[in-house]
């Protein structure tokens, strides 16, 4: 015996058999991110020849599987002692109707839409795992060495002449970094440089409103936040670099 409900409509005893699939994506350091959970029910419906209840029964289906505003709710499925469960309040997206329609079955003597009527059904919920770090990127580009200046100078007669313009000159670093986080902004990194060095005027600092938004059935939800920083400095030489602002997974 198997019993399939969805959103609390119960179908019959042995109406429905069902393919569940479970699919996992992962983010830009190999981590589990998303579990995307698939159902396939097909089955039928099947009346004692009434053409009113045989209609009925397909009016509360489409009732419960057809309006894309109201299909969210828990999908259980209970078969010899066993469930199996795929819940609404958990996950990211909604347990939401994918697809919804109807089929012809391969029933002898006709009796589709007589006493019975074959349908299909697809589910679909997204669920985040708990890691909060899900994308990051950091470079430093340095500009210059410190050494000499110098540029072709024009020639009225011969070739141009090279000469130096500066004996030493300042050397420019450019720190760039993003940072992506499941559910909350990340946090200001630090700059690698001396504070004495940095060019304050020049920091930039841009925060991304959330990049993920959906709606489970209840209400909002709102993830993959982002920020950007760039930091820029000049010494009259090489300095050294801080560390990284590696996030820990």
């Amino acid at each position: 015996m198997s019993v399939f409900t969805f959103n609390g409509y119960a179908h019959p005893e042995d109406e429905v058999g069902i393919k569940m699939d479970n699919r996992v994506i992962e983010d830009a350091h190999k981590k589990p991110l998303i579990r995307v959970m698939r159902w396939t029910i097909v089955g039928a419906i099947r009346s004692d020849g009434s053409s009113g209840a045989m209609q009925t029964r397909i009016q509360a289906m489409e009732d419960n599987y057809g309006d894309g505003d109201k299909n969210y709710g828990d999908a259980t499925f209970t078969a010899n002692g066993h469930t199996h469960t795929m819940p609404n309040s958990t996950s990211f997206s909604g347990v939401r109707v994918a697809s919804f329609g109807w089929m012809t079955g391969p029933w002898k003597m006709h009796t589709e839409l007589s006493n019975r009527r074959a349908f299909y059904i697809v589910l679909q919920a997204e669920y985040r795992f708990s890691n909060e770090i899900i994308s990051y990127r950091e470079e430093v580009q340095q500009i210059g060495t410190g050494g000499p200046k110098w540029r072709f100078m024009p020639s009225l007669t011969g070739a141009p002449v090279g000469q130096i313009l500066q004996a030493a000159t300042p050397v420019k670093y450019i720190q760039r970094g993003i940072l992506v986080k499941r559910t909350a902004t990340p946090a200001i990194p630090t700059a690698l440089f001396p504070n004495s060095v940095i060019h304050h005027d020049e920091t930039r600092l841009t925060q991304h409103a959330p990049q993920s938004i959906t709606t489970n059935g209840s209400g909002q939800v709102e993830e993959v936040y982002a920020l950007e920083w760039i930091y820029v400095a000049e010494a009259v030489s090489s300095i050294s670099l801080g560390t990284f602002n590696i996030p820990t997974l």
